[in-house]
């Protein structure tokens, strides 16, 4: 199964194909820095926002999604007079 890296919320929109392009590429590169499964580290996500215990492995997965997220929301948004921006990394298979 393929897993696909986006974007969603609510300023997706905003975000040119080329910047799109620039920041799933900059998500998934954090990704195989760490050999890590961007769905894998959306479910440790999800799980650790619902309050959820959550394990070693999953708090570590939790930061590296951090970490992608960070870095695929700067490629779409450089240049950007604001930083109130409603954008956010998602991951589906």
């Amino acid at each position: 199964m393929r897993t696909i890296i986006t974007l969603a919320g609510q300023d997706v929109g905003l975000v040119s194909e080329k910047d799109m392009a620039r920041a799933i590429e900059a998500a998934a590169e954090v990704f195989a820095q760490h050999g890590a499964d961007p769905m894998a580290c959306e479910i440790a996500n999800q799980k650790q926002y619902s309050d959820a215990e959550i394990t070693q492995e999953e708090a570590l997965l939790c930061v590296i999604w951090e970490e992608a997220n960070y870095a695929a929301w700067h490629k779409a948004t450089i240049g950007w007079m604001s930083r109130d921006i409603d954008l956010y990394l998602m991951v589906r298979n």
